[in-house]
């Protein structure tokens, strides 16, 4: 027990120079990436008002997911939430995921539907991979739409550089 209370404090101060610079905002427009890139948007953190322009690009059939990046007029950016992706805010695969589960439900209940139909000349079980793959081709990857009120971190960067404040290495 005296040992955890020793390394209490030290714990704290770790998990306090870990989120350093990083400041919590709210987005007060609406941010999407079927706007076109270009348009205006503004957050409101604590220290101030800050506004700036999207880079966006729409979902582009089954596999091309949009994806949406903030730049700023000050000097601050996004804190990434990987390591290497620049700030850039992309759905996960949840919607490809769901459209593919329910292109399949539909290529069996066209199958169910042309049963009646289906005679010598053509044969219902064709109708699967049909609608299967037009369902498929037809369907997006899924965009990014975030509200007025979704939570922003941000941290300061240098006006001259690109990369934030954090990952920047002084040499030695």
């Amino acid at each position: 027990m005296i040992t955890i209370l020793k390394i209490l404090p030290f714990i704290s101060a770790l998990l306090a120079i870990s989120t350093a610079g990083a400041e919590t905002c709210k987005l007060q427009t609406y941010a999407s990436s079927w706007m076109a890139t270009g348009t205006p948007f503004s957050i409101k953190c604590p220290s101030g008002d800050y506004s700036g322009h999207l880079v966006s690009t729409p979902a582009r059939r089954f596999f091309r997911r949009g994806h949406l990046m903030f730049v700023f007029d000050q000097p601050i950016a996004l804190r990434p939430k990987k390591e290497g992706d620049e700030g850039k805010i992309q759905p996960g695969r949840t919607r490809q995921i769901t459209n593919m589960l329910v292109g399949g439900g539909v290529s069996v209940g066209s199958k169910d539907l042309v049963d009646g139909i289906s005679g010598t000349v053509f044969k219902s079980a064709y109708m699967i991979p049909i609608t299967g793959v037009a369902f498929a081709f037809f369907s997006t990857g899924g965009d990014v739409l975030l509200k007025p009120g979704y939570p922003l971190e941000i941290v300061p960067r240098e006006p001259r550089s690109l990369k934030p404040l954090q990952e920047q290495h002084t040499g030695n």
